[in-house]
């Protein structure tokens, strides 16, 4: 097989080739010159073979190439079928891969000469410091089949794989979607909690990007201090008592009695009584 890639193509020579052909027989001619500039050497004469790659009948490929004789497209040479500009451009890649075979070695021998010291010493330095094995850095082998890192495999070695989910949907909610890196991160302050799952859900319930384990114990010490909020309930008797506590001294029957079954009061002041 060929190791020519690629060939320089001339529209204009490619127009004056072919004009006054049918569009079956440019496709045949072209396909033809595919195959000789792939193989790199004249094409067997093998009708059958060739009408097959060439997407036509037998009889078709065998008329389309008596023309081809004909006009000098195709020609006979060293036994098989041959194109002249195909020669052409194999002597030209030829040529062209020697010029600058030729230029490399003569850039290569002019920096030799002037940098010769310098360069055997660089050499030597590079060759002492491959024998030593402290000089080589070897990279680490993964074994083959060994899954990759996700946030949530890193979250799940200390979450479990809902709290890991929950984690995962917050950041995103937050427009901070979790890398591996800040999941590993994560997942390291969660291990320093007794309870990592409600570390966790503490930090979703609080809106936080990320966590650290002394907001923890800020937000106990905070709750601490704070004085506990009286309930509804406790409001109401406080206030009912405060009520009937007021309606007894204007009264003036405030006795410390707590038996009194019957009070002479007004409207109001059953209202006043009731928290109304």
């Amino acid at each position: 097989m060929s190791e020519m890639p690629y060939v320089r193509f001339y529209m204009s020579d490619w127009l004056s080739a072919t004009r006054g052909m049918k569009a079956a027989e440019m496709g045949v001619y072209f396909t033809l010159l595919a195959l000789m500039y792939e193989r790199g050497e004249p094409l067997t004469e093998n009708h059958e073979r060739l009408a097959r790659q060439c997407g036509c009948t037998k009889k078709v490929f065998s008329q389309y190439l008596e023309v081809f004789l004909e006009d000098g497209k195709i020609v006979h040479d060293r036994g098989g079928l041959w194109n002249r500009r195909v020669e052409k451009e194999f002597q030209f890649r030829g040529k062209s891969s020697e010029d600058k075979k030729q230029a490399a070695k003569k850039r290569w021998k002019k920096d030799n000469e002037n940098n010769g010291p310098s360069m055997q010493m660089h050499s030597t330095c590079n060759a002492a410091a491959m024998h030593k094995p402290e000089a080589r850095v070897k990279k680490e082998s993964v074994p083959k089949g060994t899954p990759k890192k996700s946030p949530k495999s890193v979250l799940c070695d200390v979450l479990s794989p809902e709290v890991a989910d929950a984690v995962i949907e917050h950041r995103k909610a937050l427009r901070r979607n979790l890398t591996v890196r800040a999941a590993e991160l994560l997942a390291k302050r969660f291990a320093l909690m007794p309870d990592p799952d409600a570390a966790a859900e503490t930090m979703i319930g609080r809106g936080w990007q990320g966590f650290e384990p002394g907001w923890m114990a800020e937000r106990q010490q905070s709750a601490r201090a704070s004085p506990a909020k009286p309930s509804r309930g406790d409001e109401i008797r406080d206030h009912n008592q405060r009520a009937r506590d007021g309606l007894r001294k204007r009264m003036g029957q405030d006795d410390g009695s707590e038996d009194r079954k019957i009070i002479d009061i007004t409207q109001r002041d059953w209202k006043v009584a009731q928290g109304s």
